[in-house]
């Protein structure tokens, strides 16, 4: 009996074992929105992306707003009544149900960049006399200044953007009889501004954006040349600004700085690369991807993959880890994480997979969505 009972025991103790294993399992949770079974967010074991709730912002809103971004780590900056004559810039605050205007806006969505900082915000305005100008805004206290000056004919190659950090304002202007074009920075710290001239520009050639160091000493664009996109990586000095790498890119792409010698880009091919300048080094850090955001301290990342799925991983040197599914059923054109990393503004259009297709098909895009997803 005795010789049994430990036989028994020790099977005992093996199921035990077992099942303790089996519970031990990473789990996912699902959180579904109502009436929207087709949108679901799902969150692994990862705490950092442990999904508490998902807001649509002004969800009981008719009038449509455009999210610029953050001006904290709980308040958006909307631009509304975009086809009306009176346009406004308003606060949306947490929960996302209400809104505040702050002040009349005096140029079209398109023209306007709210600084990463959340403080300023920089836009292509015209002038009383006729012409164009950019123009600082700060929501602080509302004092207005002008950076520059911008013919009628340099208004359509204007483009301009922040750096991470919110110090430096850069804007590129082409002139429109010689074709060349010029980088000039603005540092909102000492009030100054310093131009680059950018050698042997083609005329038929055109920049679809351009991003800063926050150092200011290196700028990257996306040139668009006929039916190709490139992104150009150079540096900033008294010589001007001379692309030092170039690498074909999504058309669409942006340029996000990891450091201030490592730019993150979209290839042509779709792939996420990083290129560090330091060892000319070019790394894949992930496949098939459509919009990306990295967060203000560079540690996280949100992506758009397979179609309409939104992902958030940790971005360790090279290394995308801790890969997580966050949404399911939207097509974002704009991903933006809040200053401290505990939310994400996701603006786009909602997509509907067509049903009871042998082929593969792009999805059916309509249905205009803005949300922010909190994280514990």
């Amino acid at each position: 009996m005795s010789k049994r009972w430990k036989e028994l025991s020790a099977f005992l103790l093996t199921v035990c074992f077992l099942l303790t294993g089996c519970l031990s399992q990473a789990r996912s949770e699902t959180i579904i929105i109502p009436e929207s079974g087709d949108e679901l967010s799902t969150s692994g074991k990862s705490e950092m992306f442990d999904v508490k709730t998902i807001y649509r912002v002004l969800d009981k809103q008719t009038d449509d707003g455009i999210p610029l971004g953050w001006i904290d780590r709980s308040s958006l900056l909307g631009f509304f009544g975009e086809q009306t004559r009176s346009p406004s810039l308003e606060r949306v605050d947490y929960p996302y149900e209400a809104r505040l205007k702050l002040r009349n806006a005096d140029a079209k969505a398109g023209y306007i960049a709210l600084s990463p900082s959340g403080g300023m915000i920089a836009s292509l305005v015209q002038t009383e006399t006729g012409d164009n100008a950019m123009k600082l805004i700060s929501l602080s206290d509302q004092q207005e200044s002008i950076v520059a000056r911008i013919s009628n004919e340099q208004i359509r190659s204007s483009k301009f953007g922040w750096s991470n950090n919110g110090r430096y304002l850069v804007y590129i202007v082409r002139n429109g009889e010689s074709g060349s074009i010029q980088i000039s920075v603005y540092d909102t710290k000492e009030k100054t501004t310093k131009s680059y001239t950018v050698p042997g520009w083609k005329p038929k050639d055109t920049i679809s954006s351009v991003h800063i160091a926050d150092d200011a000493l290196s700028a990257a664009i996306i040139k668009d040349s006929g039916k190709l996109s490139y992104v150009l990586y150079g540096a900033l000095d008294v010589s001007g600004w001379t692309a030092q790498y170039e690498h074909p890119a999504n058309r669409d792409s942006s340029v996000e700085w990891i450091h201030n010698d490592q730019i993150a880009f979209i290839g042509s091919e779709g792939s996420l690369y990083a290129y560090d300048r330091r060892n000319a080094a070019l790394s894949v850090l992930i496949d098939q991807i459509g919009l990306f955001r990295l967060s203000p301290d560079r540690k996280v990342i949100a992506y758009l993959q397979d179609k309409d799925t939104v992902y958030a991983a940790s971005l360790y040197g090279n290394n995308v880890m801790n890969k997580t599914q966050l949404f399911k059923g939207i097509v974002p054109s704009q991903i933006s994480w809040s200053p401290d990393n505990g939310k994400l503004l996701l603006s786009g259009r909602k997509s509907y997979a067509e049903q009871d297709v042998p082929r593969p098909v792009a999805p059916e895009v309509i249905s205009n969505q803005n949300m922010v997803i909190e994280f514990r």
